[in-house]
């Protein structure tokens, strides 16, 4: 795997973070 790879994996994790707390947040109102 090269750098490149590594970061677009972080950035897709981080997305799915951002996308994945909103939702819980609302489940849980």
């Amino acid at each position: 795997m090269t750098l490149s790879d590594l970061h677009l994996q972080g950035k897709r994790a981080l997305v799915r973070v951002d996308f994945n707390v909103p939702l819980d947040g609302a489940q849980n109102v």
